[in-house]
């Protein structure tokens, strides 16, 4: 799958519309203090790869997104954000 665009730093949009959310990744939203630091550090690690990602989608949240664990080239990049600091105990 490709990104379309990161809607802050814990969810976006793919290209073929389908809205998503990074399970266990929890990032202030993109108007909150911190929200701009945490859309550019999920932007960025999915740049490299030129947004093309694969995911494992587990579930769906109360919006209708999927619940997804996302790896590019570099790794989970649940993983690479929830050491970052961007992390809670629940989806």
């Amino acid at each position: 799958l490709q990104i379309r665009k990161w809607a802050d730093g814990d969810s976006g949009q793919f290209t073929n519309g389908r809205p998503f959310r990074l399970r266990n990744v929890r990032a202030p939203e993109s108007y909150q203090y911190g929200g701009t630091k945490a859309l550019r550090s999920a932007a960025g690690m999915t740049s490299r790869s030129s947004g093309k990602v694969r995911v494992n989608t587990v579930g769906r949240d109360s919006f209708g997104r999927d619940i997804v664990d996302m790896w590019n080239r570099d790794g989970s990049i649940n993983n690479r954000l929830k050491r970052r600091g961007y992390s809670n105990k629940g989806q």
